[in-house]
């Protein structure tokens, strides 16, 4: 059975399209029609159902790329094998991704306290942005940590890490710090900053929609933490997690919670069909180490925060 042809047929599943799928492969879509017709053909499956421009997996379609998966995960791990077979010392890895506040807030610590007691570790990690997260599910790591997933996740498994509220970051000194809270028409007389695209903005946007209020950031930042920075210089507000404000020095910022309370939910990414390695398990635990310190944190500045 062709590799090549697996290998388009797990990108085609994970960004729903043929000419995606042909991308990640350097294919032209005419080329990777043919070899999908040719896999369909080779294995007597229907792999796919057409919804309008996307391409969606048949049921038998999701059962073969659950076993394409797990053979291309062993395939990969062949030239690990061959070496260890002759003898070369292999050493260990671990493959980490996550957004840049993830990364400064939690990743990076988390690294510190697992690197002290695995120092033989090699340790590889991408920064993400949001909009990678779909081509990032099609590549090989160990864990990857964020607030925004894709909406089909079937064959990753999420465990829940981290549960903060979203609060109006500001500079100390504007005029709503000393608010007990704020809603969404407080927000809409002042200058905001937003993220132009993404989970984050579509729930600002239903916050706003929600409270009969106008919607219209003076100020844009594709990333949280350059929203936050942007923010201090121009006396504007951003609303997201207290994560960037932690990591960069609280002293510098206002957080007031938002009423009605509104929660974001952080959590660690694995592939589900790969067994987890002590070394997964080891760093997953770091994490949560992390994710407590991170919680206590955000308690002594709010108090109870949890939904009401």
């Amino acid at each position: 059975m062709n590799i090549q042809a697996i290998r388009l047929f797990l990108h085609v599943v994970q960004r729903g399209s043929l000419a995606a799928g042909a991308q990640q492969l350097n294919m032209s879509p005419s080329a990777a029609s043919r070899l999908l017709a040719g896999l369909e053909h080779t294995t007597g499956l229907k792999l796919f159902s057409r919804d309008g421009h996307s391409l969606r997996p048949t049921t038998e379609g999701a059962q073969f790329f659950n076993e394409c998966y797990r053979v291309l995960i062993a395939v990969d791990e062949l030239p690990r094998a061959a070496r260890r077979l002759a003898g070369a010392a292999v050493q260990p890895r671990l493959r980490l991704t996550s957004g840049s506040r993830h990364a400064k807030s939690l990743i990076m610590p988390a690294v510190g306290r697992f690197a002290k007691r695995n120092a033989e570790v090699e340790i590889l990690f991408h920064l993400a942005q949001v909009q990678e997260l779909d081509r990032l599910l099609s590549e090989r790591f160990d864990i990857a940590v964020s607030a925004s997933w894709p909406a089909i996740l079937p064959f990753f498994e999420l465990t829940p890490l981290l549960d903060l509220p979203a609060v109006a970051v500001m500079p100390k000194g504007h005029p709503l710090a000393a608010h007990p809270f704020v809603g969404a028409a407080d927000l809409a007389a002042h200058a905001l900053v937003a993220t132009p695209m993404g989970p984050m903005r579509d729930d600002l946007e239903r916050m706003f929609q929600s409270a009969g209020a106008d919607l219209h950031p003076q100020y844009m930042a594709n990333d949280i933490e350059h929203g936050c920075a942007m923010l201090l210089q121009v006396g504007a507000i951003m609303v997201t997690d207290p994560l960037v404000p932690l990591a960069v020095g609280s002293d510098r910022f206002a957080l007031v919670p938002l009423k009605p309370a509104r929660m974001m939910q952080t959590c660690i990414c694995t592939p589900a069909l790969k067994p987890e390695s002590r070394l997964t398990a080891e760093f997953k635990a770091c994490l949560q180490e992390e994710a407590r310190a991170i919680q206590e944190r955000v308690g002594a500045l709010l108090g109870d925060y949890g939904p009401g």
